[in-house]
């Protein structure tokens, strides 16, 4: 770990050039895939082929003309999201300065998927019920390592536009309903700009206006609770315009993730190969009151031992042989 030294080119302006991370939900039809496509040299994973009826082809938004789509790629695989956001953060995609997650919904859905069907392999094989907190507790894993990556892109100066269903909620404590979204209940807290979309019908044209309401603004751009009609990039643009010439920040969470999972991945073998180890130790010993005793004092649960410290099996594996 390495602090660097601020640089404050201006008064109110940090001194590194960043990309904004956007989070645009709302209910079908609202316009937020639209907005998404007013970024500039944006590449789409699309996963719900919303995004290819516009690709190729101009869109308006308030008299204004944008065909900034670069490239495209139709999955909903969660291994093609990783990759996505890889290959923007490494400056693969030449050329791209905006990342476009179409949707958000549909990826955390094959989350909950993917998720369900391993708990439920392992569930068979070890002939017990699903364990729903080891399900979630891999969703988790899985939005922690996709949330470091679009703040690495962010970092690197790429913006991310994350597009996710709208859905009524109900508040756990005031029993209140509201409107929410479809994914990981996490996924707005490392945003930078967060708004709901909605349509109204014009009262006096009868045509269909599209909102958006500001819920969240780091930039400082717009003010949360602000309802605008016919958003686009244009509104954020002269705050990154601004800082176009300043240095990169260059943190690139994703890899220091990865290194962290290598190092607790380690810890994991190791204890499993200790576990295994200490059980055969176990069967070759007759005091077994004593062996019980010591892992009642280290609180090791022999059950699940596989998760205890290392040091912790250690020094029970160095008892058990002494005895």
């Amino acid at each position: 770990m390495a602090f660097k030294k601020v640089n404050k080119v201006e008064q109110g302006l940090g001194g590194n050039k960043i990309g904004g991370k956007f989070l645009f939900y709302g209910f079908a039809g609202s316009s937020k895939t639209y907005t998404a496509l007013t970024f500039p040299k944006s590449a789409i994973l699309d996963s719900e082929t919303g995004s290819s009826f516009y690709l190729g082809q101009d869109i308006q938004i308030g008299g204004k003309t944008y065909n900034n789509v670069e490239m495209v790629d139709t999955t909903a695989n969660l291994d093609d999201l990783e990759e996505g956001l890889e290959a923007i953060i490494d400056g693969e995609l030449e050329g791209i300065e905006t990342l476009i997650i179409d949707s958000e919904t549909k990826f955390y859905n094959s989350m909950d998927i993917a998720c369900t069907e391993v708990e439920e392999r392992k569930a068979k094989l070890a002939g017990k019920n699903v364990d729903t907190r080891a399900k979630w507790g891999r969703v988790k894993n899985i939005n922690t390592k996709m949330s470091a990556a679009k703040i690495s892109a962010s970092a690197q100066g790429y913006h991310v536009v994350s597009i996710a269903q709208a859905k009524e909620v109900t508040d756990e404590d005031t029993k209140q309903k509201y409107i929410g979204f479809e994914a990981h209940k996490s996924l707005p807290f490392d945003m930078d700009v967060v708004v709901y979309f909605f349509t109204k019908i014009n009262k006096q044209t009868k045509e269909v206006e599209y909102y958006g309401e500001v819920k969240k603004d780091r930039t400082g751009v717009t003010k949360v609770g602000q309802v605008i009609q016919n958003i686009t990039y244009d509104i954020w643009k002269p705050y990154f315009d601004k800082r176009n010439g300043l240095e990169l920040n260059g943190a690139n969470l994703s890899k220091d993730i990865k290194e962290s999972t290598t190092s607790t991945l380690s810890d994991a073998d190791k204890g499993e190969e200790l576990s295994k180890e200490i059980k055969e130790l176990i069967k070759q010993k007759e005091n077994k009151s004593a062996i019980k005793d010591k892992f009642k004092e280290l609180g090791v649960d022999i059950k699940t031992m596989t998760e205890a410290d290392i040091s912790k099996l250690e020094e029970i594996k160095k008892f058990i042989k002494s005895l």
